[in-house]
């Protein structure tokens, strides 16, 4: 008969009691020895003027620890608190020497050298955060003016508004790409960008990762336009539905009055029918519908831009990469030509005639093309 496993078992060392008890007694143990152990002045007060150093970290470890049900993890936690505890009571039996307050023992040397490394391990931490503000609690908002002596990617070169036009449609223009091969960086290679869209705002993805600064303007474009598409949507749904009861009601009073015979005193209701949900159409919903509308034809200028930009890239690639090639081919030309040169005074070797036929360079001539 299979034994089955029962849950009330497996052993938990946090529902021991002998557990607790034996845990708490270390934990007191080490407190209560910390504190007696002679360090120099920069380390009492490294960690804080009224924290000692040594009891700092065993109240971390501790806190540290304290959800930990395995006993492969507690087992080893607790032997290395024994072996503390052993080593701080060795540190205060030492007696002091003449020539430092401090005792003088390998076991206070170790004490010592442990909390020089830990300061010197924050001291590197608040540095690295000072340096990098992003990784800090309370980093600095991002500038939003442009860094200096960064150029735009896209110049708009649209029209100036005239009478005959007063609304040009945009065009855009690439101000200083491509780049000449003397100004690129890394392998000096050119990469063809590659053209991307976020809803259906195109960009150019240049490198990896993603920067910042692309990313915080997408963000934006992308809430202002969900923005508008919900306000539009609201507008459609339930504004104009309610004006057009407002306008059901005020067209009701001009029908009693005109009935009573009775004017108006204020209002121009009866006068224009549909007034509200006119207004809503045209002025709100109308207002809308042109901004998007103006933003989707910007969008597509930046596109057509972008596009012409990878054309230009893409022959540049393709001309470099052809110029690399038959700079190899002249290298290897050249280093073939000296070595048939220096052979040809000597007495070839079988193998070396081999080497230098019309086969053996064509088969090396086909391989580098």
């Amino acid at each position: 008969m299979p034994v089955k496993w029962n849950p009330s078992s497996h052993f938990v060392p946090a529902r021991n009691s002998r557990h607790r008890t034996a845990c708490l007694a270390l934990y007191k143990a080490l407190l209560t020895v910390a504190p007696k152990v002679r360090l120099p002045p920069d380390l009492v007060t490294a960690f804080g003027p009224r924290r000692h150093p040594i009891v700092h970290h065993v109240r971390a470890a501790f806190r540290r620890n304290r959800a930990d049900t395995s006993p492969r993890l507690v087992y080893p936690a607790l032997q290395a608190g024994y072996r503390l505890l052993a080593l701080l009571s060795r540190t205060t039996t030492a007696p002091p020497t003449d020539e430092s307050p401090s005792p003088s023992s390998p076991e206070h040397a170790a004490v010592e050298a442990f909390l020089r490394a830990r300061l010197a391990e924050r001291d590197k931490s608040k540095a690295s955060q000072a340096l990098h503000p992003p990784n800090s609690r309370n980093p600095p908002r991002p500038a939003r003016e442009p860094r200096p002596g960064t150029r735009p990617l896209l110049v708009k070169t649209s029209p100036d508004p005239t009478p005959e036009n007063p609304f040009p449609k945009p065009k855009y223009a690439v101000a200083h790409r491509p780049l000449p091969l003397a100004e690129l960086g890394g392998t000096g290679r050119r990469q063809v960008p590659r053209l991307e869209m976020a809803m259906d705002f195109p960009f150019l993805r240049f490198t990896k990762p993603q920067p910042g600064v692309l990313s915080r303007v997408l963000h934006t474009k992308l809430k202002k336009r969900v923005e508008r598409q919900a306000t539009w949507t609201r507008m459609k749904d339930e504004d104009v539905l309610d004006a057009q009861e407002e306008d059901s009601w005020e067209q009701e009073v001009a029908k009693l009055q005109r009935a009573e015979k009775q004017p108006r005193r204020d209002g121009t209701a009866g006068d224009n029918d549909g007034m509200y949900a006119a207004t809503i159409r045209d002025h709100g919903m109308g207002y809308i519908r042109d901004m998007l509308t103006k933003e989707r034809e910007d969008s597509v200028a930046r596109a057509d831009a972008m596009r012409d930009l990878i054309k230009a890239e893409t022959a540049l690639q393709l001309k470099e990469k052809e110029e690399r090639r038959l700079e190899r081919l002249r290298k290897w030309t050249a280093k073939m030509e000296d070595r048939q040169g220096g052979n040809a005074g000597a007495k070839a070797s079988p193998v070396k005639s081999h080497a230098a036929t019309k086969g053996g360079l064509g088969a090396k001539f086909r391989s580098i093309l």
